[in-house]
């Protein structure tokens, strides 16, 4: 396939979802002082992304999703690295969060990323409460779990027209909470998950820069082969139609520029790695994938196993790509398991009893 099927798979790799109004601060905090939100931000002020999102579906609301486990809210947090200079984000914290008995407690922290044409509230509804049914089972450990909110036709790279979206991701968010939370430093509290795009940014930023995160775990990964060649015709139109629209030629250009395609897809940047030190990876894809995202992960599996890599890697038979299936949702219960298991010690002793047990 050419560089110009990769563009239309990625600009089709999004599924765009149901947005989300601002939830409910979590139990104990103060009214008026949304929790994680800055001293001094005004407030009354809706975070970016409010109302239809690129007038696709009307609002939800966030309460229809009941969690037992997490408070949820959607905030507003300053950013130097993109243009906007802010972004929102879903911050969900543990229920108990604000409980004096709990002042002096520190949590992982995990990090989601979202695929193309969705933002945050695409995770509260169609996976955080898959999360909080694990964290109640004991299952997962008590963290603080952020689903960020990226810009418009993002590759979650530096230089994009929106500004250093990688950056975004990978310092200013993690930053913001610990200066804000009470974040663990633990070398092994600190995860980064994604879907679709999303899942792509994140194995990217794990093969390219091992050290930052302890764990990381993807579904549905935009990856491609090495050397993308034949361009099939039903792609083309999606290519012309969106190429300019999406803003991807800006990024990779128009043809792709080869260097950049290599330094953005994860299976070519699998075959110049060496070592990812202690970094834990897991990845999985469905054979139903409609990207045929199933057999690129495959294919990415075995890149990693010949550099001697290790991986965790599924292939879900008749697995769909994203959340509409129900696919992400189940094979979010084993990536969590993965998570939880890279946890500290001490991390991982912060568990709910569940009920029954």
């Amino acid at each position: 396939m050419t560089s110009k099927w990769m563009v239309a798979a990625l600009l089709a790799a999004g599924v765009a979802s149901a947005v989300a109004q601002e939830g409910a601060p979590p139990q104990g905090q103060p009214q008026g002082q949304p929790q994680g939100q800055p001293e001094g931000q005004p407030q009354g002020q809706p975070p970016q992304g409010g109302g239809r999102r690129f007038g696709r579906r009307p609002e939800r609301d966030p309460a229809t999703v009941q969690l037992t486990q997490l408070a949820y809210q959607r905030v507003e947090l300053e950013s130097q690295s993109l243009k906007a200079g802010k972004a929102s984000i879903g911050l969900y914290l543990p229920i108990d969060y604000a409980e004096p008995a709990n002042a002096k407690r520190h949590y992982p922290l995990v990090l989601w990323l979202h695929g193309m044409s969705e933002d945050d509230r695409d995770f509260h509804f169609g996976g955080a409460k898959v999360v909080d049914e694990q964290i109640a089972a004991g299952k997962l450990a008590q963290c603080i779990l952020v689903a960020l909110s990226a810009p418009r036709g993002t590759l979650y790279m530096n230089g994009e027209p929106a500004g250093d979206v990688r950056d975004y991701v990978t310092t200013d968010v993690p930053n913001w909470v610990a200066t804000n939370h009470r974040v663990s430093t633990e070398r092994g509290d600190l995860a980064l998950m994604g879907v679709s795009l999303g899942g792509m940014a994140a194995l990217r930023f794990a093969l390219s820069e091992p050290d930052r995160f302890a764990t990381v775990a993807t579904h549905s990964a935009a990856t491609f082969p090495a050397d993308p060649a034949n361009l099939p015709e039903p792609h083309r139109g999606t290519v012309e139609r969106f190429g300019e629209r999406m803003g991807w030629h800006a990024i990779l250009g128009n043809p792709i520029d080869a260097e950049k395609f290599a330094a953005v897809n994860p299976t070519s940047l699998a075959m110049r790695t060496q070592s990812i030190g202690g970094l834990r990876l897991y990845f999985d894809a469905g054979t139903a994938d409609r990207y045929g995202f199933g057999p690129a992960n495959e294919e990415l599996a075995k890149v990693l196993a010949a550099q001697k890599l290790p991986h965790t890697f599924r292939l879900i038979e008749g697995g769909e790509h994203s959340w509409g299936g129900g696919t992400i949702q189940t094979a979010l219960v084993a990536s969590i398991a993965f998570v939880d298991a890279g946890f500290s010690k001490k991390s991982a002793a912060q568990r709910v009893k569940p009920a029954g047990g």
